[in-house]
């Protein structure tokens, strides 16, 4: 029989349960890191510190999509369509803000169609119709200045931007069974037969008319591919779409690291690259991920799966998603940025993942400006005091996970984004 006195005793049992807890807690942070356990979803709360409500209540989703749709319409948007690529702050610049590119007006195709807004919809066709459509190549050049001029190399494809807007015209004819969303979809089609299709099968990001000749790259960014819109126009027109999408799937599957992120492009040499992420992975393996994970193909909806589990485990560790990783998933560009929490929500709503869809659109509205009175109200804002602007990109982006999310909840889109934008507003 021990000799061991009573309050030692309960010292060492506290101190049992102690190393117990922290044993238990490095159990439980491995099993979450390896997705295993699922993560809370993240709680949403004013960003002056206010609580709203429920975790991602879908009326207050809604009302914030409706604010960041307003916001677009009054900040971004001119009246003939042009799209602003970004809104500045008073006081700050930045090059090209009040240029728009075929991106712009083609996310802008997407969100209103998704939301049947037929009448800003066919406004925007209209405006790319006149002032985007390339004479002779039928695509969509892919910059205008402010004025809507073409100089330089705007006068090219960028043709992620085209299929993209090809995406949003088969959401129309199918709502509203117009002839003149056909004959666009076979227009834009036949462009980027002409200047963006590789030798050999694959998407080529950019090319265009010189003289009376087409030209395309010799390289593929297999982030700009959209496996709905190859499939759809494979079932339309037959080859060379048939044959764009096996290619293009093979090489994106290829394309996948152990660790779930993806090389984003084929070299001329058909060498896997990611230089268009600054040799890291960022915005394109996202969009592959994306991409991957709506095209309702079993091995690319798996291969989505794989990646998106990447960023879970980051999310896991660190609370956060950084823009930039190397190959290993470390945090080249540490930073909190609302476009990789739109990117990474939207292919977990797709996948099905309501978990941490609701901690990444939570992560999301936490960097959305809801002050009532404030010039920013609804607006994602990106850069400090002299560059402080709201990009069409990260607000197009967002408005496009935000409805998604909303319809995987099976709610109705907002329509009449100005008349409620202020639903959702705070006192400063």
């Amino acid at each position: 029989m021990t000799n061991i006195s009573w309050p030692r005793r309960k010292l060492l049992a506290l101190a049992a349960i102690a190393l117990l807890y922290v044993l238990l807690g490095v159990v439980f942070k491995l099993l979450v890191y390896e997705g295993v356990v699922p993560r809370m979803a993240t709680v949403v709360e004013a960003n002056d510190g206010n609580d709203t409500g429920p975790a991602l209540d879908p009326k207050m989703v809604g009302e914030r999509l409706a604010a960041a749709q307003s916001f677009v319409e009054q900040k971004n948007r001119r009246a003939n369509g042009h799209i602003d690529l970004y809104w500045l702050a008073q006081n700050a610049s930045f090059p090209g803000h009040d240029d728009t590119n075929s991106e712009a007006v083609s996310y802008y195709l997407l969100w209103t169609a998704q939301a049947k807004e037929k009448a800003a919809f066919d406004k925007e066709l209209g405006f790319v119709e006149k002032s985007m459509v390339h004479p002779a190549g039928g695509y969509l050049q892919w910059r205008l200045t402010a004025n809507d001029r073409v100089v330089t190399d705007g006068g090219n494809i960028a043709s992620d931007a085209d299929l993209r807007a090809i995406r949003a015209l088969l959401i129309a004819e199918k709502q509203w069974n117009e002839s003149e969303y056909t004959a666009m979809i076979d227009r834009l089609a036949k462009g980027l037969e002409r200047a963006a299709i590789t030798q050999d099968g694959l998407l080529a990001p950019y090319g265009g008319i010189s003289g009376n000749k087409s030209w395309s790259a010799n390289e593929s960014w297999l982030s700009y591919g959209d496996f709905t819109v190859f499939r759809e126009l494979a079932l339309r027109r037959g080859h060379p779409w048939d044959t764009v999408y096996e290619k293009m799937k093979a090489a994106t599957l290829g394309a996948q690291l152990q660790n779930g992120l993806y090389n984003s492009q084929l070299t001329q040499r058909r060498e896997y690259g990611n230089n268009i992420d600054g040799n890291g992975y960022s915005i394109n393996s996202m969009w592959m991920m994306i991409r991957n994970a709506e095209s309702n193909d079993s091995a690319l909806v798996a291969s989505a799966a794989r990646s998106l589990a990447f960023y879970r485990r980051q999310f896991g560790l660190n609370v956060e998603l950084d823009p930039l990783y190397d190959s290993g998933g470390n945090a080249l560009s540490p930073g909190d940025a609302p476009w990789v929490y739109a990117l990474v929500g939207r292919a977990a709503v797709a996948l099905g993942d309501r978990e941490f869809a609701d901690a990444m659109v939570g992560r999301l509205l936490e960097h959305q400006v809801v002050t009532c009175n404030s010039s920013l109200y609804g607006a994602f804002p990106e850069g400090g005091d002299a560059t402080l602007r709201v990009g069409q990109f990260t607000m197009q982006e967002s408005i496009l996970t935000l409805q998604d999310w909303l319809r995987s909840r099976g709610e109705r889109l907002p329509q009449d984004a100005v008349a409620g934008s202020k639903a959702a507003c705070i006192s400063s």
